[in-house]
């Protein structure tokens, strides 16, 4: 195997989808992987649907997505030989992955102090629901409640109760982050000797952490008096059209108006925001625009808006995906199984130039390979002292030439680790993140005020350009020439205007990394297309997944931008490990649409399998009963799950009402799902007597999941997140003081703190960055007069 991960070894101990999509990552990108199952296998092998509809271990679609290529090690842990077998593949491993319980973890032996007797060099990553710490580190959760303690259980369709995301969406998410995590934790060991390296990821702050800063844009609000939990819908958003459902996202004032002229409603400009929250605008202006709609076929709205460059796309689901154009054109989507049954499914994340992803191979039968035939060859590990472990980026150079989110997250990252992080910007066209919560323009700074692109732009160096010059072109290109890496994800069009592409990069500097992320990617025949979350959410199948079976697709309003940054992260620091060891530079192309597909695995897996695209599931499980249920307080939810019958019988008893425990309706799993309006009808009528709180309280007492839905007023109250240093601090030299999220794992030994620096002021490091390349005071002077560089917004 050549990928950029040749020569790691992983051994995984994992079930479902976080652990099995973190190794999956590292797989694609080279590393080998062993992963562990015991004789009954993975639950995920009996996940349906399967081939032909006959339930088998061994086909799978989705097990089969998530771990092809791995090498499968049955092994049963009451056996001294098959324990032994363990002990031998994770003394040569270099990465350890495990999603397991807790006392499975002592029972198995993988405990830390077991561990360093076993390989005292060795990254141990733990993913968990809440972390191994805090006083919530044992709480009893299901994806439906760790949604709702998160913040991703949200009311997506106006007038209906909050709705969790689908297709198990938040677990890739969680796996994303503990494969950056991985990584990172490699490098830091190359630097000790003799000391384990334990990644602690949680996928309660995984979630979070994915989110759009909604914690403060809450705090935000509240020091403008105004209110906290309103959700602005997206204008237009996803709508029906004459032959399915389109998604038309403004993400400025100039695309609303170019939307009103669009649909023949020009009056309607003035009125964006009033529309947006719901105000009686909202209806008058739907009404008319429907009609407009319903003439229209969604490629004929798509063409026509992109002609405008106004964000839109398609809403895919299973089926309709394998048909788009952009995904057909770039060979995304490829075929899996055997000759006896295939099915389709997402290609790599990520595109490596010099290193390509490995081809996926089959993924594991159970008891394929068990403990007398698995042979482990060692290898020898050295100690690299240059290596710091708090700070593992220091000495990296990072040009960051990226706008609004996708890009600017991924260097965040970099730079909180010691990365020196130099952002790229203008004062004619700065980031166009800076506008995103500038509610109001509180005096002539008002672009330094934005609580969203603060949070995505701390632990970075600002320098203003104006890359439509030839002095900012020449100056660029210098900054690129000594950088180790460039990160864009503009359309493919702007940097290669510039000159900036990686071809012309590389001729100056051929060990450079370039990690390219586009919306659609750098080929095919929309890489021009513009959009931003919400279309890359539609066209991706995200939104088709989530939501209520009667009602329309729903987004999820923000993810889709930090999981590309975290797919790209792990993509560059696989290609650092492989510069490390040759010395060779690549081009990293992660197009954004493609991160979401891959996320949104199981919709396309089922169709491929079934030829039918599954309902949306609003809020229900295909194996138990749950849902969101009101309070008694005005828009306080709760969530609640129940898994078994030992749930229902400890709900019953919290609810004080045991004749139910005797209601055949209710009497076994199947029997509760068969009768799903009848639960949600009985649980409804005891939380509305109750708050969010006493509900979880008495409902937890016995081990039943429930969590309050959480909302943007909220989350600096959670006393996990306290407990774990969630939040950090930093003043910012206009706004104040402001607790910022950080990282949702913790790497020991590892930095310390989650930031370096605080988000920086438009043009606030160029006289530094610039003489730093030799400029003189005059130089900058005249710069300063030519508005190459600049520390005002110009024309604010």
């Amino acid at each position: 195997m050549t990928g950029a991960l040749a020569g790691i070894r992983v051994v995984e101990f994992g079930t479902e989808i976080t652990a099995p999509y973190c190794t999956k990552l590292l797989r694609d990108l080279g590393a080998e992987v062993y992963k562990v199952e015991s004789p009954a296998g993975d639950p995920l092998r009996r996940w349906e649907p399967f081939p032909y509809g006959v339930p088998d271990p061994d086909r799978c679609g989705l097990y089969e997505y998530l771990n092809a290529g791995k090498r499968g090690v049955t092994l049963d842990f009451t056996r001294q030989s098959h324990a032994m077998k363990a002990r031998e593949l994770i003394a040569e491993a270099d990465i350890l992955v495990e999603n397991l319980p807790s006392g499975m973890v002592d029972r198995w032996g993988m405990n830390n102090d077991s561990l360093l007797r076993m390989n005292p060099r060795l990254v141990v990553v733990r993913i968990s629901d809440f972390g191994r710490e805090g006083p919530l580190h044992d709480r009893q959760t299901t994806s439906l409640t760790l949604q709702a303690a998160s913040g991703w259980v949200n009311t997506r369709e106006f007038g209906r109760p909050p709705v969790q995301a689908g297709a198990r969406i938040p677990e890739y998410v969680a796996g994303g982050y503990a494969a950056l995590g991985a990584l990172t934790a490699l490098r830091i060991a190359r630097g000790v000797a003799s000391q384990l390296v334990e990644v602690d990821v949680s996928t309660f702050e995984s979630l979070l952490s994915a989110l759009p800063y909604p914690m403060l844009m809450a705090e935000r609000l509240k020091r403008l008096g105004l209110p906290t939990n309103t959700r602005a819908a997206p204008m237009l958003g996803i709508m029906r059209a004459a032959d399915g459902w389109v998604g038309i996202n403004c993400l400025t004032g100039q695309h609303w108006l170019d939307v009103c002229a669009m649909v023949g409603l020009p009056e309607f400009g003035e009125h964006q925001l009033a529309i947006m929250s719901g105000g009686p605008e909202r209806d008058e202006f739907f009404a008319k625009v429907q009609p407009w709609l319903d003439e229209q076929t969604v490629a004929e709205i798509v063409e026509l808006s992109q002609a405008m460059r106004i964000p839109a796309a398609p809403v895919t689901d299973g089926a309709s995906i394998l048909s788009c154009p952009q995904y057909s054109e770039r060979g995304f989507f490829i075929y899996g199984g055997s000759e006896s049954w295939r099915f389709c499914r997402p290609g790599a994340p990520f595109r490596l130039s010099k290193t390509p992803p490995a081809a996926p191979g089959c993924a594991p039968r159970l008891g394929d390979m068990t403990a007398d035939d698995t042979s482990v060859v060692k290898h020898a590990k050295s100690v690299d002292p240059s290596i710091n472990t708090a700070l593992p980026f220091a000495g990296l150079k990072i040009l960051d030439l990226s706008t609004f989110w996708a890009g600017a997250y991924l260097t965040c990252y970099l730079g909180a680790l010691g990365a020196d992080v130099i952002k790229v910007e203008s004062i004619q066209r700065p980031d166009g993140h800076r506008f995103s919560g500038a509610l109001l323009r509180e005096g002539d700074d008002w672009y330094e005020r934005g609580p969203l692109w603060q949070g995505t732009n701390l632990n970075k160096r600002d320098l203003t350009l104006d890359l439509n010059s030839t002095r900012g072109r020449e100056i660029a290109m210098r900054l690129a020439s000594n950088a180790d890496v460039v990160v864009e994800n503009f359309s493919p069009r702007v940097i290669e205007n510039f000159g900036l592409d990686y071809d012309s990069v590389a001729a100056v500097n051929p060990d450079i990394i370039m990690v390219r992320m586009p919306g659609f990617g750098l080929h095919g025949p929309w890489r021009d297309y513009v959009g931003w979350a919400l279309n890359i959410e539609q066209l991706s199948g995200m939104a088709a997944v989530t939501g209520y079976p009667d009602g329309p697709p729903c987004s999820l309003q923000g993810p889709a931008d930090p999981i590309a940054g975290v797919h790209a992260g792990i993509a560059l620091l696989a290609a650092l490990n492989h510069r490390d060891r040759s010395g060779e530079g690549q081009l990293i192309e992660v197009a954004q649409i493609e991160v979401g597909a891959a996320v949104t695995a199981e919709p396309i897996i089922e169709y491929s399998l079934t030829g039918v695209v599954s309902p949306r599931e609003g809020n229900r499980h295909r194996s138990y009963a749950q849902g969101v249920y009101p309070t008694r307080v005005a828009d306080e939810w709760v969530a609640l799950s129940v898994r078994d019958d030992t749930d229902w019988a400890a709900l019953v008893e919290a609810m004080g009402a045991p004749q139910l425990g005797a209601d055949e309706r209710f009497a076994s799993a199947r029997r509760r799902r068969d009768n799903h309006d009848e639960f949600d009808e009985v649980v409804s009528r005891w939380t509305r007597t109750l708050s969010a709180d006493e509900v979880v309280e008495a409902a937890t007492a016995g081990g039943v999941p429930a969590e309050r839905v959480l909302t943007p007023d909220r989350m600096y109250e959670s006393a996990q997140l306290e407990a774990r240093g969630y939040y950090e601090s930093i003043d910012h030299p206009i706004t104040g003081t402001h607790r910022y999220p950080g990282w949702p794992f913790r790497i020991t030994p590892g930095p310390p703190r989650h930031h370096r620096l605080p988000p920086p002021t438009l043009g606030q490091h160029n006289a530094e960055i610039l003489k730093g390349l030799g400029l003189t005071d005059e130089a900058l002077v005249e710069l300063e007069n030519q508005r190459v560089i600049g520390q005002r917004l110009a024309n604010a």
